[in-house]
């Protein structure tokens, strides 16, 4: 291509491009994805020798890998000499192999990768066209074969997408179950105004889909849900959706091997069907907390629903309207329902700890669509960078025992998170009297999520919204009394109450060998797993974001890649062995446990403050205490002695 010449946009259709348009988009460009980007196709060593520093984020606590200021210039003007003489029909070189792959990874920062971090980080390259593969160890059996081993997935989300694709590839015989009428898992419940991620669209994304043209940086709901639609169609498994059932019952037959569910169609009438293996992705956010624990909550007479059955039938312009919680979807909705409402009343039971995100409602520009469709391998290394970032959330998490001993609160970078959020908050409570102390956290950050900031303390300053923060006590037919004895009179309720994160896989009840039931193996102190996956006296059923199962860091697309390649694996296994049956081990089980347990203690998420992450019994049943790298290389491929194989 000359460099006044024209080039069509994959993003834009055919609208033209010169070298000023060139120049821009490098200038905005993540100019250290380019280089790694430039330095893997060109092999020009000077890229190679560029110099990198740390670009802190939340005051220090955590960093980017950014080019060098003196660096710069240079990278600008080698990127510029390719692009503009690239041509679209170059022919693009081959990914490197994994060996010189690992350079290019010592090369984007200003240290070595470390040996535990290898192989997870290679995996989030995405070099290959499936980089969580799983594959038939043998020949591939006959299809007669494979066919009797049927595989019932419950749940039409992400999880259940990332186990379809992964057994369509196998040729596996399996159908999706999914209670709601379409794909999209909780993103088709959540229908809120304003609702979308608050991950990065390039961190939370399939890593076997390459480049999809997002439209903003962080997803909207209804993008979020168009994006699911399309990977269902593209790899052709959305003829394996069967809508409008939901598994109510799941019963294990030993004499056959076989569960065999109860599914309840939207019509009512129910169907029992038989199968080999079950994958639950019914997921920890399928279950919303409707009803809240508060008095005369029945006796309101006026509009009232959860933000996770939004009733678009209902108006809320010009209304009063009282919004219940302010968590991660009660901040990111009242921004809409303040700007339209004629009054809005927040009640907040616990502040959160809320964070500016940049590039939080940023559309991806035409420029930016230009360096992802015309620089080979740069989103990979896009894509790497928010990964790598990413992964220093997990180091926030420990108690340093010496830095307390020395007058800190949990360790150095928690602290420092803690004290740049607090500056954060000061300055939007900054002139109104009485505000700091009401949105101000007591608790460490992360000790709860952490909230994405979607204008929620700006909408605090507006005259026509209030934050309540006495508890309430009941209420009305017509509003809501807090224990001061004010009563507000609304015209709505909305509930952004959460969900009941410690139902999992509700409502369907599951018996599983010998008359095993859930409820008696949890009654101790909750839900509990062998590594979020699978669960003793109940073969062949694997759970995806079970218990304990929500990893320390990284995105949760690709933790689904991860844990369909887990449960492919061994089900290659019971198919080419002519295999019936694997049952966890209760002593792994058990050791496993006592492990997690004892990890936990190190870790911040039971401290004071704590929200849905603990269950009633008081302890941290949502997530995994391992590191990431370590619990990677625990669920990359089954260890089978972990199972009594029948």
């Amino acid at each position: 291509m000359a460099s006044n010449g024209d080039v069509s946009l994959n993003g834009n259709g055919t609208k033209p491009v010169d070298d000023a348009f060139i120049r821009t988009a490098i200038d905005k460009s993540n100019l250290n994805a380019l280089r790694l980007a430039l330095l893997q196709v060109t092999g020009d060593t000077d890229l190679a020798k560029m110099h990198t520093r740390r670009h802190a984020i939340r005051g220090g606590a955590m960093f980017a890998h950014v080019l060098a200021e003196e660096e710069v210039p240079a990278l600008k003007e080698k990127a510029f000499a390719y692009l503009s003489k690239r041509k679209p029909d170059d022919p693009i070189p081959p990914p490197p192999s994994k060996a010189k792959a690992r350079k290019l990874m010592d090369v984007f920062g200003d240290e070595p990768i470390a040996e535990p971090e290898f192989e997870y980080n290679y995996e989030e390259l995405a070099y290959n066209e499936f980089p969580r593969d799983a594959e038939w160890t043998t020949k591939k059996p006959s299809a007669e074969k494979i066919a009797k081993f049927k595989v019932i997935v419950i749940g039409g989300g992400i999880s259940g997408i990332a186990a379809a694709v992964q057994f369509k590839r196998l040729g596996l015989n399996f159908q999706v179950l999914e209670r709601q009428g379409g794909i999209g898992g909780t993103w088709l419940l959540n229908s809120y105004p304003e609702a979308r991620v608050d991950t990065s669209s390039f961190l939370f994304q399939f890593k076997f889909v390459k480049n999809y043209p997002w439209t903003e940086y962080f997803a909207s709901a209804g993008e979020t849900r168009q994006y699911l639609e399309r990977v269902a169609e593209r790899y052709q498994v959305k003829d394996h959706f069967y809508f409008n059932r939901e598994v109510v019952s799941a019963v294990w037959h030993e004499d056959t091997s076989e569960w065999e569910l109860t599914v309840q169609h939207a019509d009512g009438h129910s169907e029992s069907i038989r199968c080999n293996a079950i994958v639950s992705g019914s997921g920890l956010f399928a279950t919303p907390n409707k009803e809240p624990n508060i008095k005369g909550y029945k006796d309101y007479k006026r509009p009232i629903f959860h933000t996770a059955q939004w009733d678009h039938s209902v108006d809320y312009r010009d209304k009063r309207i009282a919004l219940l919680g302010t968590g991660s979807t009660g901040t990111q909705l009242a921004p809409a329902l303040a700007c339209a409402a004629k009054s809005l009343t927040i009640y907040q039971r616990t502040p959160n700890w809320i964070m500016n995100m940049d590039g939080y409602r940023e559309r991806i520009d035409e420029y930016a669509r230009y360096i992802f469709d015309n620089m080979p391998y740069y989103w990979n290394w896009y894509c790497y960078s928010s990964h790598v970032t990413s992964q220093q959330l997990q180091h926030l998490q420990p108690y340093d025992r010496d830095w307390q001993a020395k007058g800190g609160i949990i360790n150095e970078r928690n602290d420092k998170v803690r004290e740049a959020l607090t500056e954060y908050i000061q300055s939007k409570a900054k002139g109104v009297p009485g505000l700091l102390e009401k949105i101000l956290p007591k608790h460490a950050p992360l000790v709860r999520r952490l909230v994405v900031d979607n204008g929620f303390y700006d909408i605090l300053r507006r005259d026509n919204v209030e934050l309540v923060t006495d508890t309430i006590d009941t209420f009305t037919e017509t509003g809501i009394k807090t224990v001061d004895g004010k009563e507000r009179e609304f015209d709505l309720v909305v509930l952004g109450t959460g969900f009941k994160t410690s139902q999992y896989f509700w409502p369907c009840k599951y018996v599983g060998r010998d008359g095993a039931t859930m409820e008696e193996l949890w009654k101790k102190d909750g839900a509990r797993s062998y590594l979020g996956l699978v669960i003793p006296g109940f073969p062949n059923f694997f759970s995806f974001y079970g218990p304990n199962h929500q990893p320390r860091s990284g995105g949760f697309y690709s933790w689904g890649e991860i844990w369909a390649r887990y449960t492919a694996t061994c089900i290659i296994h019971l198919i080419e062995h002519d295999k019936k049956s694997m049952d966890c081990r209760k002593d792994v089980f058990d050791e496993y446990n006592a492990r997690l347990d004892a990890e936990c203690k190190g870790l911040i998420w039971e401290e004071a403050g704590h929200g849905y992450y603990v269950n009633e019994w008081g302890r941290q049943g949502v997530n995994v205490p391992w590191k990431t790298a370590e619990y990677h290389r625990m669920v990359s491929k089954p260890n089978l002695d972990s199972f009594e194989i029948r």
